[in-house]
């Protein structure tokens, strides 16, 4: 009995795991492959790069070339975006691989199993061991779901909301006289700053878009996409921060357009 319930346990633990990793990998939408992994000599030697791509096509996974474009989702949110990386394992008598999947901000997200090979040919063993390591993902029915995207932009208000800052849809900001070396005009108009999945977008009262701002790395950061410099909130406005003559200018965002 004991033993019938442990290895219940074990199933069940495996079990959770898998779902968990499946729903990890389904927010991802597209994965991009190196031609040259570090245990390498050369570009995609035995044809180790092109066979993980194939394998992840069959498995689903939508594969970027380096040569392609980014789709224009991808190009507004980089983080749709998975890095494969094959990892050799030393092994005795043995050709030991494992894939990682990475995020855009380097974490592993998720590692296969180990696939093993005792293949004395170089290219015969690391297919097999290759092959070996995708079993792992080969019964989650990998499938891109959307709706992770979606909560993003619903927990980025929620987080708003809770740090007492005004809503960010259709929310008016108004730009006043700020402290040196800001200068501004007291009857500037009222601009409104708009969530989206890349960031935000700033329209006017008539709810033309002025411009849009996209996420840095570094939180609360944006970059401007048609002027130079950056912009972020200083206290509850919005400025542009950017240099001219070498001197560095401090400015709210209005008075940038």
């Amino acid at each position: 009995m004991k033993t019938l319930l442990i290895k219940f346990i074990g199933f069940f633990v495996i079990f959770q795991t898998s779902l968990t990793a499946q729903s990890n990998l389904n927010e991802y939408k597209y994965v991009s492959v190196s031609e040259r992994f570090d245990f390498m000599k050369s570009s995609d030697q035995y044809q180790i790069s092109s066979l993980t791509k194939f394998l992840l096509r069959k498995n689903g996974f939508v594969v970027l070339e380096d040569t392609q474009d980014y789709p224009s989702d991808l190009a507004l949110n980089r983080c749709l975006l998975l890095e494969i990386n094959v990892v050799k394992i030393k092994s005795f008598l043995k050709t030991k691989l494992e894939i990682q999947f990475v995020d855009c901000k380097d974490k592993i997200i998720f590692t296969t199993s180990y696939g093993t090979s005792k293949e004395k040919d170089f290219k015969k063993a690391y297919h097999q061991a290759l092959r070996d390591a995708f079993e792992s993902i080969k019964d989650f029915n990998y499938k891109y779901d959307n709706s992770y995207q979606k909560n993003i932009i619903s927990k980025k208000k929620t987080s708003l909301i809770n740090k007492n800052i005004q809503s960010v849809q259709n929310s008016e900001i108004p730009v006043a006289k700020l402290e040196a070396p800001i200068k501004a005009d007291s009857k500037e108009p009222k601009i409104k700053v708009n969530l989206t999945v890349y960031g935000y977008d700033i329209t006017n009262q008539k709810g033309l878009v002025l411009y849009s701002l996209f996420q840095t790395i570094q939180e609360g950061v944006f970059i401007i996409d048609k002027l130079t410099g950056i912009a972020y909130k200083r206290g509850n406005r919005w400025v542009r921060e950017y240099v001219i003559n070498k001197r560095i200018v401090i400015e709210p965002l209005i008075n940038s357009f």
